[in-house]
């Protein structure tokens, strides 16, 4: 089963390619990841979908979008996100996944101060649905499928030849949002909020969490900290909570021995029974 390893912020560990070559292309079936879902997580490279298969639904930024085959999704560096099957049991994609670095060139350079570190730092261009209707998107979407056979042949150069098409599609998708306005600093404070949220959770799933217990760790109301939690995930606290429950007790269940009872307990619910009754509902 596929599943996202992450720090207690919520940022993966996986390093997407290596440290002369950040770059990598996965393909994933939502069938084979655990929940059927990419939970929530960030990460500096700069991430680009193209479904394959069925509808696949890619949250960001408190925003549900449901994207079918042939169309696709990017997000930027940094920005919490996730992924999950839309319900026909086909859904896949293949996700390219590259550091900003390969873009910038050096420390810098009129690439970077000009046309990366603006783009990255501004929220401006957050995350976007791209649909193969649009000849723009079309644009971004073949480059997508052409890097993915570019890693798959792995002929002599294809770094280069990647680094070129990465290139080429990240001037689209700047011109493309150039003339966008920028959320502001809202926008940020939220998404920095939600991480510490995110954190606490993660932390102290283990214990009876209240709404209370998390506005005392980041520093604001209940009504607040739910408020910028469901505007920027779509969701609500709780539902996290118990969803990051059930994906710690499913991985129990699968590398440990333990009692349905013990599991539940080191997972964080109240016994047996709720857990029970919410993981059938969840499956």
């Amino acid at each position: 089963m596929i599943s996202i390893r992450v720090y207690d912020d919520r940022r993966e560990r996986k390093q997407h390619g290596t440290p002369e070559f950040p770059a990598a292309v996965y393909r994933y079936a939502m069938k084979d990841c655990v929940m059927v879902t990419i939970s929530w997580h960030w990460h500096e490279e700069i991430q680009l979908s193209l479904v394959t298969g069925g509808t696949v639904c890619f949250f960001a930024d408190g925003h549900r979008y449901e994207v079918h085959r042939g169309d696709g999704f990017f997000i930027n560096s940094s920005r919490l996100h996730m992924a999950r099957e839309a319900g026909d049991g086909d859904g896949a994609y293949l996700c390219l996944d590259f550091h900003p670095r390969l873009l910038a060139g050096y420390e810098g350079s009129i690439f970077e101060t000009r046309y990366v570190r603006p783009f990255l730092e501004s929220g401006a261009l957050s995350h976007l649905k791209l649909e193969s209707r649009d000849p723009a998107h079309r644009q971004i979407l073949d480059l997508i499928r052409e890097i993915g056979v570019i890693f798959d042949v792995k002929a002599f150069g294809y770094e280069l030849a990647v680094q070129s098409k990465i290139q080429e599609l990240w001037l689209d998708l700047i011109t493309l949002q150039h003339h966008r306005q920028e959320p502001g600093r809202a926008a940020s404070q939220g998404h920095t909020t939600v991480q510490e949220i995110i954190r606490f959770l993660r932390n102290h799933y283990q214990e009876p969490v209240s709404l209370a217990d998390v506005g005392r760790a980041v520093g604001f109301s209940e009504s607040e900290c739910c408020r910028q939690f469901r505007q920027m995930t779509g969701d609500t606290i709780q539902n996290y909570l118990r969803s990051y429950r059930l994906t710690r007790s499913i991985e129990l269940l699968e590398d440990t021995k333990l009692s349905v009872s013990e599991i539940a307990y080191e997972s964080g619910f109240s016994g047996a029974s709720y857990f029970i009754e919410c993981f059938k509902k969840e499956l």
